[in-house]
């Protein structure tokens, strides 16, 4: 459009309204743009504060809301790419505090459900994550209804290595979450699988864990 405009300077065939045209194509492509910039600046954003906070692996109150916005900003464009709806059920406030590191169970987050979006092995479906308050707990849990997990694989899931990916994954991702939920946020983390239905994956923490 640049181009166009630049080229059009002195020609005498064409028009106030042609140069209008060109100006009106140049601020919508410019709206495109920065909502496109917009989005980026988010993700950076997002993944230079997880890079500085897991460096010190610093701890501090956190909620779920904060939670929540950043996981679903470093994941849209994996469930767009997938075509996956991530279904949000929040029952417990948003403004729910949580003490622990952040970073990490947003990685946390992020495996699981990058997880269930393979599961559907590219055909698309809905993932749905909820998050309540069981007394002095948190429990979070990511479901998708792909299928299953096959009994084999289940008896070995949180072991290390252990992947259904092949060649893209390495297995560590499950065993990693699995030791981090238990080792930094002192809680739990286990699945449930149904064949031909879908599966579960459960997180529970103390709200918090201090000390």
């Amino acid at each position: 459009l640049v181009k166009e405009y630049s080229d059009s300077v002195g020609d005498e065939d064409i028009t106030t309204e042609d140069h209008l045209e060109i100006a009106r194509e140049m601020d919508e492509w410019l709206g495109k743009m920065k909502g496109q910039m917009s989005y980026m600046s988010d993700i950076i954003s997002t993944v230079k504060d997880q890079a500085a906070q897991f460096n010190t692996g610093s701890s501090f109150y956190f909620t779920v809301d904060e939670m929540l916005k950043r996981t679903k900003i470093l994941m849209q464009h994996s469930l767009i790419k997938a075509n996956c709806h991530l279904e949000v059920e929040v029952k417990t406030g948003i403004g729910q505090m949580i003490f622990g590191d952040i970073n990490s169970l947003v990685q946390i987050m992020d495996n699981i459900i990058a997880n269930a979006i393979q599961a559907y092995e590219g055909k698309g479906g809905r993932i749905h994550f909820s998050v309540e308050r069981i007394e002095e707990d948190i429990l979070i849990s990511v479901t998708d209804f792909a299928g299953g997990i096959k009994p084999e694989v289940q008896k070995v899931l949180f072991n290390e290595m252990i992947t259904t990916k092949g060649k893209h994954g390495t297995g560590l991702g499950l065993y990693m979450s699995h030791s981090t939920i238990n080792g930094v946020f002192r809680g739990n983390m286990w699945f449930e699988s149904t064949p031909q239905v879908g599966t579960t994956f459960y997180i529970r923490i103390p709200w918090d864990n201090r000390e």
